[in-house]
């Protein structure tokens, strides 16, 4: 099978030539900017809920079936091994953490493809944040929108490009 790399900022995705001429020969229009965002904050809305309840199950039912997962380093791949490696995360949390997404950049790369850039914060019970930046890639399988691949990194120690928020 023939394949194409795609980069997302720093994550690397091999999508299958069969995916790319599908959705190119798609006669679906373009999502408007409207539809992305709506989109993303509703996907960021049930991957926080899921997570502030320690939804394992439930967070890995957000990816699809094949989806990649990198955490701080670890890759994960297929939602079975994804959800275990949740487990084990949620695991070594404080108790009341919860979760809190802000999507930065997000825009449709194909009718049934987002792209997603931002920040997450995990806030400890006793209000102390963790900052982490995200990159998600969002498909359509028929009326849901899944994650097929994430990158979760904490910020550099370097300055912030102007881009980001401080």
């Amino acid at each position: 099978m023939t394949s194409f790399i795609c980069c997302l900022g720093a994550v690397f995705i091999c999508l299958p030539a069969s995916a790319i001429v599908q959705n190119a020969q798609s006669q679906q229009p373009s999502l408007s900017s409207g539809e992305v965002d709506s989109i993303v904050r509703k996907f960021q809305s049930s991957y926080a809920d899921t997570f502030d309840r320690r939804d394992a199950k439930g967070m890995a039912a957000l990816f699809t079936d094949d989806a990649t997962f990198q955490n701080e380093g670890d890759v994960t791949q297929g939602r079975a091994t994804i959800e275990a490696n949740l487990v084990r995360l949620m695991a070594k949390l404080p108790a009341g953490t919860r979760l809190e997404d802000k999507a930065t950049s997000s825009r449709a790369i194909a009718p049934e493809v987002i792209a997603c850039h931002g920040t997450s914060h995990r806030i400890a019970s006793n209000g102390t944040s963790t900052e982490m930046y995200f990159v998600r890639v969002l498909v359509r399988q028929g009326d849901r929108w899944l994650l097929a691949a994430t990158q979760i990194a904490r910020p550099s120690a370097l300055p912030k490009p102007s881009s980001q928020p401080k």
